[in-house]
């Protein structure tokens, strides 16, 4: 008989604070809870005596409080190949979340497999992971669904992922995630992750400037849970140009309909554990390109911190940005720089690859024509900077020289009467926001 075919409902059993009732002989034995869901499974050549003092003992009864707990058992050979071999199978079947964890763990409460693989999908989201596509043959592997997330260069967000996934491991459930391979440090140390449930394997890997297709990617749930996901176009285009991919991929499809049909259990599942490394990471905020031969209308105020004036622009939508010439007057003390002449977009985007971050990564900077109602004024080729990029560029340390720059960091710099404005603003920027002097934006 194959252990799959085993009812485990028809075994033998008795309650966990009555243990003492146990056989005396070699056995497999499993330790449900009341809805019949596996716990933990193990070996012994005598039952009731391996029970006598359980290392799980204390973890079970204070689970038994709120859940009755109970062992029921398979009368085994005593050998013990077979009893160790019996029990491996058992473990893979069934996958019991005890099994997982150490003895030491306060354990309060079983998490099921599908709340710790909404909860895995909810962090991912955070960290804009995209849906690659979903193989359902895989070759020698199971049915897969390919996650990438996004890196650029050697920057990226696997520290956040890395921690938000081990926290999910540490809860007490079967579902586990793999670091089944990692990049060198020079390369990135980027991690490459796998889970599986249910006979579907997720596979979660670095994809560099993933940013470029966030923009014309569509939707699509996995686990009830939303991300971003390849459209088919956007699919096929990468495949047919990417001979690697054509042949890794060969039977890859668009996610169309969830492969794993969960009702999500709660729209804020909250991820428990020391996850202050976490860190989300919004999609920035680009502006809509405007017809031909229109303005953009919008708002003006001005913000002052230690005599820097800092002009911020808002939009209908309330959404703040900062002109391009004023980011160069506070840093570079020019004002009114040529487009061509002082290569102002190569700049840029060189001080935004430069940045601890890929959060702007693939930003698309271009000239445009500003009107400032309250003024009456329009202004014409101007890049718009959104505010919270403008304050990163500002208090960006790395591009100062040493010991300037520890000692901003190390928040012990003393202001010199020379300071310029960028120095003011970034030693300002450490510890405080644009964003907490604005006055809300009117739409008069």
């Amino acid at each position: 008989m194959l252990i799959k075919d085993i009812q485990l409902s028809e075994l033998p059993s008795v309650y966990l604070l009555n243990k003492d009732n146990l056989p005396s002989y070699a056995a497999i034995y499993f330790v449900s809870d009341g809805t019949g869901q596996i716990l933990y499974i193990g070996r012994t050549v005598n039952l009731v005596a391996r029970w006598r003092e359980h290392h799980r003992f204390g973890q079970l009864k204070r689970l038994n409080r709120k859940n009755q707990i109970s062992i029921s058992w398979l009368e085994c050979s005593n050998n013990m190949n077979t009893l160790a071999n019996l029990e491996t199978e058992f473990i893979e079947l069934y996958k019991p979340p005890l099994n997982w964890t150490k003895v030491v763990t306060p354990i309060r409460r079983i998490t099921p497999v599908e709340t710790a693989l909404q909860q895995s999908f909810q962090q991912l989201a955070k960290f804009n992971t995209m849906i690659f596509g979903f193989d359902p043959i895989a070759g020698e592997e199971p049915p897969t669904i390919y996650l990438f997330y996004p890196v650029y260069g050697r920057r990226g967000v696997s520290g956040g992922i890395r921690s938000a996934l081990k926290n999910i491991n540490k809860k007490a459930s079967s579902l586990k995630w793999k670091e089944y391979h990692t990049e060198p440090k020079s390369f990135g140390k980027f991690g490459y992750w796998e889970t599986n449930y249910k006979g579907i394997r997720i596979d979660l890997t670095p994809a560099q400037e993933l940013v470029n297709v966030m923009s014309d990617s569509t939707r699509r749930t996995v686990a009830g849970v939303e991300l971003m996901a390849f459209s088919s176009q956007q699919l096929e285009i990468l495949i047919e140009n990417s001979p690697d991919f054509k042949e890794e991929f060969s039977s890859l499809e668009a996610l169309e309909e969830d492969p794993i049909p969960l009702e999500l259990a709660s729209k804020l599942q909250p991820c428990q554990g020391n996850n202050k490394n976490v860190v989300e990471v919004e999609p920035w905020e680009e502006l809509e390109l405007m017809p031909e031969g229109e303005v953009r209308v919008m708002s003006r105020q001005f913000l002052y911190v230690d005599s820097v004036e800092v002009e911020v622009c808002a939009n209908d939508n309330g959404k703040y940005f900062v002109r391009h010439n004023v980011f160069w007057w506070i840093e570079h003390r020019q004002k009114n720089p040529h487009p061509e002449y002082d290569c102002i977009i190569n700049n840029l985007k060189a001080a935004v690859d430069r940045l601890p971050t890929i959060k702007w990564a693939g930003y698309k900077f271009r000239f445009e024509t500003i009107f400032f109602k309250e003024d009456d004024v329009e202004v014409e080729d101007i890049l718009l900077l959104p505010l919270a990029m403008f304050e990163e560029l500002i208090k960006d340390t790395l591009r100062f020289r040493s010991p300037l720059k520890e000692t901003i960091q190390t928040g012990e710099y003393q202001p010199q009467p020379n300071d310029g404005a960028n120095i003011k603003l970034c030693v300002w920027l450490q510890h405080n926001s644009l964003f907490s002097l604005l006055k809300p934006a009117t739409n008069e």
